[in-house]
């Protein structure tokens, strides 16, 4: 097994992975095809990327992250809205989409005081899951996040998600405070401050 850096045509896998691994996420309603141009502006961005766990040619597992989620959120829009927005066209008739879409794209300006270094999205195959590979792609994350001089970063996680919490709890990650990302959905931020 490879734990590095993700290349561009992984992003089908990636977003597949996703789908799969986390289903009742905001995202995920969105589909394939869009979480595959998210993936692809994060790995081409400059200010983003992901770490992949891959063994026998195939990604088994990815952690995402960006070192500016404000800025990479204007790249995404600068080069991908056309893009998005014809994908997002069957679903963007629904107000409940179209507001989550505006809730997740404003967030970070709610907590403008902290970090703007962020990890994104962690998941891991079925199948490869409880062998420690979400642990050993998070040491990739947190030497690349060095590598990049950033001193902190935040992860945004559902205050119903245990099992997710008590991962980061257990990496280091410590609680900062409440968010409401979507209305009536309350989630924890923590922070990792790197040594």
């Amino acid at each position: 097994m490879k734990i590095r850096l993700a290349i561009s045509n992984e992003v089908k896998q990636i977003a597949k992975i996703h789908c799969q691994e986390i289903k009742y996420g905001f995202l995920t309603q969105l589909g394939e095809k869009l979480l595959s141009k998210l993936y692809q502006s994060i790995i081409l961005s400059p200010s983003s990327f992901i770490v992949v766990a891959e063994d026998n040619n195939q990604v088994i597992g990815f952690i995402s992250g960006s070192t500016n989620i404000n800025k990479f959120y204007k790249e995404f829009i600068k080069k991908y809205f056309l893009k998005t927005f014809f994908i997002l066209l069957p679903k963007i008739f629904k107000p409940s989409a179209i507001k989550k879409i505006i809730e997740t794209l404003c967030y970070p300006q709610k907590e403008k005081y902290l970090t703007s270094s962020e990890l994104l999205t962690i998941a891991v195959k079925k199948e490869s899951q409880n062998k420690d590979i979400a642990k050993l792609m998070l040491e990739r994350f947190i030497l690349e996040m060095e590598k990049r001089q950033i001193k902190q970063f935040k992860v945004i996680v559902g205050e119903n998600l245990l099992n997710a919490i008590n991962f980061y709890e257990k990496a280091g990650f410590i609680f900062h405070s409440f968010i409401s990302v979507h209305k009536n959905k309350s989630s924890k931020i923590y922070i990792y401050k790197l040594k």
